[in-house]
């Protein structure tokens, strides 16, 4: 089972207890300071997939990040499957962010191609349906990779993402492509006038 990650300090004092917990001794000033933390990120289908998706950053200063990494792991046993960008490649120009607000809820989107694929790591934060008595709302969120306008696959994660919307957006580039345009990638969120189609989102024609 892998912890959430969490700032530096925290990690230290977990694994500080942890230690000492088993009887072993470390100071706190010799344990590794990972810098790279998640900025999107969540667990997968536990039934078809077992993994995660982590979409992570280095903090360089206060709300500002740099070096972002997509990564995709799986199998129930932490392998790396899949990640992004390769070596050499500019992150702030390879993921494309938009986002927008419907009654079918507040989507999040990073669009990248690959060897011509497309990815799409979308989070859609579903209201409360008022028409049904204590409905607490939902969301669906996961990995979509297609290609053509043809669905390759869909990842589905098994929770609502943990994800840091404003830091993605200042730390990428505007998803041009979207089907908004410009405007969803505003500091406030693009307003939808037309459905949503839940079942297509992250296919890119």
């Amino acid at each position: 089972m892998r912890l959430p990650q969490r700032s530096g300090p925290y990690k230290a004092t977990i694994v500080a207890f942890l230690l000492v917990f088993t009887g072993a001794a470390a100071a706190e000033e010799d344990l590794p300071d990972d810098p790279r933390q998640p900025l999107f990120s969540c667990g997968t289908d536990l039934e078809s997939d077992r993994g995660f998706l982590d979409l992570s950053g280095i903090e360089v200063d206060f709300a500002k990040w740099t070096d972002l990494h997509f990564e995709r792991t799986g199998n129930g046993d932490g392998k790396l499957l899949y990640s992004f960008p390769p070596k050499g490649v500019d992150y702030r120009t390879a993921f494309l962010f938009s986002h927008s607000d419907g009654p079918e809820g507040y989507l999040v989107s990073m669009h990248w191609v690959d060897a011509g694929t497309n990815y799409v790591y979308y989070s859609l934060n579903i209201p409360p349906d008022p028409t049904v008595e204590d409905d607490a709302g939902g969301s669906a969120a996961g990995l979509v990779i297609s290609k053509d306008g043809k669905l390759i696959k869909r990842v589905h994660c098994i929770e609502a993402p943990y994800m840091f919307v404003s830091y993605l957006r200042n730390a990428t580039s505007c998803d041009m492509d979207n089907p908004y345009g410009p405007a969803a990638c505003e500091d406030s969120s693009f307003k939808r006038t037309t459905p949503l189609d839940v079942a297509t989102i992250g296919i890119v024609p």
